[in-house]
């Protein structure tokens, strides 16, 4: 069987591809975490009854384990009593929970730090977009291959397309990109951003 750190090996690019992740790794903490069963005792009375005295005295023994999905206190002489997810809540000592969830024993948690160069690829993504849907509007075949002209006047906005040209280019079906405009009969638009406008050109190659 794979350890935790042998299946993101393996699914790693589908991690990422399934829920927009740039890395996936082995969460680790500064601390240990523990997992600790809570009963809920009025949920535990209801059902259990008079037993419920001898689950409470074993509980605080620690004569608890987890039996596929549920749990099962246990006194001395091996006498036992099934408890179901409604009979308990399950916490996890020194976990953090900003941005993180567990689901079946996995903790999850997410770095939601939007860096410069997330924030770079985002709007790369955008243009990719953009451009697409230039494509779409000027009736250009789902197979046509162009090329792009662009200018503006953000040394960002420049920059980001000189950094992902060949991503721009496999997204956008683009054969050749250069700096500036065009006088050829061709689509063109301008992307707005935060960073700055960029206007494009796109002409059938």
């Amino acid at each position: 069987m794979l350890n935790e750190k042998e299946l993101l090996d393996k699914y790693w690019d589908i991690i990422k591809e399934e829920i927009n992740v740039k890395e996936v790794d082995i969460y680790q903490s500064d601390k240990p975490i523990t997992k600790i069963y809570k009963p809920l005792w009025g949920q535990l009375s209801a059902k259990f009854g008079k037993d419920t005295w001898q689950i409470i005295a074993n509980w605080k023994q620690w004569n608890v384990r987890e039996v596929d999905g549920w749990i099962e206190v246990f006194d001395n002489a091996w006498h036992t009593w099934k408890l179901e997810e409604s009979d308990y809540e399950v916490v996890y000592e020194w976990l953090d929970g900003t941005d993180t969830t567990v689901e079946w024993n996995t903790i999850v948690k997410l770095d939601l730090e939007i860096t410069d160069d997330l924030k770079r690829e985002w709007t790369a993504r955008e243009i990719s977009r953009f451009l697409n849907q230039m494509r779409k509007d000027a009736d250009f075949s789902v197979d046509a291959r162009v090329n792009m002209h662009y200018q503006s006047d953000s040394e960002d906005m420049k920059n980001i397309v000189k950094e992902f040209s060949e991503f721009l280019k496999e997204e956008a079906l683009i054969i050749d990109i250069s700096e500036g405009s065009t006088d050829s009969d061709t689509r063109c638009d301008t992307f707005e951003s935060e960073n700055g406008n960029i206007k494009f050109w796109l002409t059938v190659a």
